[in-house]
């Protein structure tokens, strides 16, 4: 878009000066006599400026296109430039939102020249401010003020056509019928009034007014007899009626008149096979066919919705026939043999189409979206096994054959055997790169989409063999991803410092590997190293705002508060979507100041900027903290901020040392629950699993009130630890002991994705 309104602009200054250069050869004397074209330099510079002003509305800034368009406004034009320009204005009202001064605007245009073609334009954007919030009756209100005001205009003609419309919308059937009729009888020349035929036929019908409905349509044939659109409407009321052989004569007409109507045709193919006359059917739509593939496909098609199964395969065997490569093709061909049941050949169907299509994704992807629909489940299993061996043979017969290899690798991959896939491709990669590459690219992206960890290695795969620098970027990035999910932080910080060597990292990965650092790592000092020369480029507002909040953080967890208030009061302070996360990073800085009233009052306006993201809960579960846990003067609630600044500080022995002598010296205090979840995060953040199950069960002993949370993190822990049947054994006694706990619809999404793994794992096992 941006590329065509570059050239745009180009050829609105170039048209001139070409012009000019004629004019300047043709009298070599203007230039001597210091005589510009002043008038033209004014016309090329209003050209560009109008062009800029619909830019800003094209590219959706429609804040800069209404500044644009009022300037221009002022300035001279002429009156088609005008109109077309307050058009766009009222527009732009309408996309902000301002109807009010849309309406103002649309309004003006019509009522200066209700005849001019802007005016019938605003028309339509004037009602469609009603219609849009689906306020229809203020819509018809509106129409009928217009018809009234400006009677017989072309304003007029689009109002009244528009009211009926909205009518039968709203259902108000009686209404909409008188309205299309008036609308017939007093603008019978307008460019609508086919369309409103037809609706009003189309009400007569629905109605049971099939003796009105065949009146309008006679009386509209005499005053334009070769209007075969109304020999069709006839018909099709005819037919509707069971009125067979007057709708056969009137299709036979139409097609005497116009014999390439295809729709008319078909229609008389499907009334042939109500009359039982099966033959004929087939011998007028065969007639719609010359040769050409989507024209048989077109008769498949036909064939298909009639049941026609037979001849549906032949007329998509012969599209195949005229083209090959076309995916689509294949897809429908094999739905009629699944419908006949007879599912190897839709498969062995599918399979033809993979091998003919070509390396392409898109049409790849789609016919296995096709195909895995018969390619599942236990029943399957025999079909997809053979299907595997017969292409495994092919491929050993042809090593380099691309289609073989390529669709042997995807049979694997359908399969869930992710390693021969792997395999398959890495073998393939030596000759067809470009191709493989896509291919890699295209299962990661499906990994990742289903949180399958195999995603992992398809991204690996493909950086160990990729050589474009572009792809190898892009998969790093995700790859890094990918280890933050898995909590495997040595690898996404070693992953994104690669991208960094090879000079191709980008401000977003940066980034990413500082919230590595920070929260995973949890080494502020690297984090701060890898943010502040960032902070020394040109960064968009977004950027800007996410490494401030980073440096401001680093600076929290290093103890330098005041330092971090001075980075995060800005932002906290702004309009923007990042003033809440500043806000609540400084009520932590607060907090681990120990300055906890101050912490509590910062909270509080954090969950006054919004009620229901991850950012509100962890500040109200924060403010619950404070309040709860003034007992022995604070002390252990100090010592519970001191132990959790150790272990983000990244000093873990510590860290761990405060939890275990606050639970000593406090047994009793109200904080030891959530000691002990701090507890068992810090273990298991050094993959201690066995120490943090123990931390948590110390709070399900007690029947605190943390203890579902206990327990999901104890069934996340088995998770990891692929221990399926410990983690179903632990979320199922959450269920049963905390039915009504908030936790509960995860808890079951867990189970739910547990049991299918269960099952999957089953089924690839021998």
């Amino acid at each position: 878009m941006l590329q065509t309104i570059t050239y745009l602009k180009r050829i609105s200054i170039l048209v001139p000066i070409i012009t000019l250069l004629f004019f300047v050869g043709t009298c070599p004397n203007v230039f001597a006599q210091g005589q510009p074209n002043n008038d033209q330099a004014a016309r090329t510079q209003t050209l560009n400026a109008i062009q800029d002003a619909n830019d800003h509305y094209y590219e959706r800034n429609y804040a800069e296109a209404i500044k644009a368009y009022k300037v221009l406004l002022k300035t001279e034009l002429t009156q088609t430039q005008k109109d077309s320009m307050r058009l766009m204005l009222g527009q732009s009202y309408a996309k902000l939102g301002e109807d009010a001064e849309a309406r103002r605007i649309f309004k003006e245009i019509i009522d200066e020249n209700p005849d001019g073609s802007y005016a019938t334009q605003a028309v339509h954007q004037l009602s469609n401010l009603y219609r849009q919030r689906y306020q229809f009756k203020e819509a018809i209100v509106l129409c009928k003020q217009i018809v009234k005001q400006h009677p017989n205009s072309s304003a007029a003609a689009v109002a009244a056509y528009l009211t009926a419309y909205y009518e039968y919308i709203e259902g108000k059937h009686e209404d909409a019928m008188a309205s299309y009729k008036s609308f017939l009888d007093n603008f019978p020349n307008s460019i609508y009034r086919s369309s409103a035929v037809s609706s009003l036929v189309r009400l007569y019908t629905q109605n049971e007014r099939h003796a009105d409905a065949e009146k309008l349509i006679t009386e509209r044939m005499k005053l334009n007899p070769s209007d075969t659109t109304l020999l069709e409407e006839l018909a099709n009321l005819y037919q509707q009626q069971g009125k067979s052989q007057k709708a056969l004569e009137l299709y036979k007409e139409v097609l005497e008149k116009n014999p390439s109507n295809i729709s008319i045709r078909r229609k008389l193919g499907s009334l042939y096979i109500e009359l039982g006359n099966k033959e004929q059917a087939i011998a007028e739509w065969k007639k719609l066919v010359t040769g050409e593939f989507d024209q048989y496909q077109q008769l498949g098609a036909i064939y298909l919705s009639h049941k026609m199964y037979p001849e549906a395969i032949e007329a998509f065997q012969q599209a195949i026939k005229q083209n090959t490569q076309y995916g689509y093709l294949y897809i429908q061909l094999a739905a009629a043999y699944k419908i006949q049941g007879n599912i190897e050949k839709a498969a062995t169907t599918y399979l033809d189409g993979l091998q003919n299509v070509g390396p392409s994704g898109s049409q790849r992807e789609s016919i296995w979206e096709a195909m895995l629909d018969i390619y599942q489940g236990d029943r399957q299993k025999p079909l997809r096994e053979k299907l595997i061996a017969q292409f495994q043979n092919a491929h050993r017969a042809a090593p380099r054959n691309l289609n073989n290899a390529l669709t042997l690798g995807e049979l694997f991959f359908y399969a869930g055997q992710l390693d021969e896939a792997l395999k398959t491709f890495t073998q393939l990669h030596r000759n067809y790169p470009t191709s493989i590459d896509a291919t890699l690219g295209r299962f990661a992206d499906i990994l990742e989409r289903n949180q399958n960890p195999s995603a992992i290695e398809f991204y690996k795969t493909l950086l160990q063999l990729s050589r474009d620098i572009r792809i190898r970027t892009n998969s790093q990035y995700k790859l890094a991803k990918l280890y933050q999910n898995a909590e495997q932080w040595d690898e996404a910080v070693n992953t994104l410092k690669e991208l960094d060597r090879n000079s191709a990292a980008s401000i977003d990965s940066q980034l990413l590997l500082a919230q590595i650092q920070l929260h995973g790592l949890h080494d502020p000092k690297a984090a701060q190293m890898t943010i502040q020369p960032v902070l020394t480029h040109q960064l968009i507002s977004n950027q800007f705002m996410e490494a401030q909040l980073i440096l401001g953080e680093c600076h929290i967890f290093l103890k330098r508060y005041t330092l971090a208030r001075q980075v995060l009061t800005p932002i906290a302070d702004s309009a923007s979507r990042s003033s809440a996360a500043a806000r609540k990073l400084i009520g932590d800085s607060y907090f681990f100041a120990t300055e906890f009233d101050n912490a509590a009052a910062e909270y509080r306006k954090v969950v006054s900027l919004s009620k229901s993201d991850k950012l509100t809960n962890d500040a109200l579960e924060r403010i619950v903290l404070l309040q709860d846990n003034t007992d022995y003067l604070t002390l252990p609630l100090t010592d519970y901020a001191n132990a959790l600044q150790l272990y983000l500080n990244g000093d873990i022995e510590a860290s761990i040392t405060q939890c275990e002598d606050t639970i000593s010296l406090y047994p009793k205090s109200l904080i030891v629950d959530d000691v002990w979840m701090l507890l068992g995060s810090i273990y298991r953040s050094q993959n201690a699993y066995g120490d943090a199950i123990h931390s948590y069960r110390q709070i399900v002993s007690q029947e605190s009130q943390l203890a579902a949370e206990a327990l999901t993190q104890i069934a996340e822990i088995y998770q990891k630890k692929k221990d399926f049947k410990s983690a179903m054994d632990t979320y199922t006694t959450l269920l049963t002991t905390h039915p009504n706990n908030s936790i509960v619809p995860h808890a079951r999404q867990q189970l739910d994705k547990i049991t299918k793994l269960m099952k999957d794992t089953e089924s690839k096992s021998p």
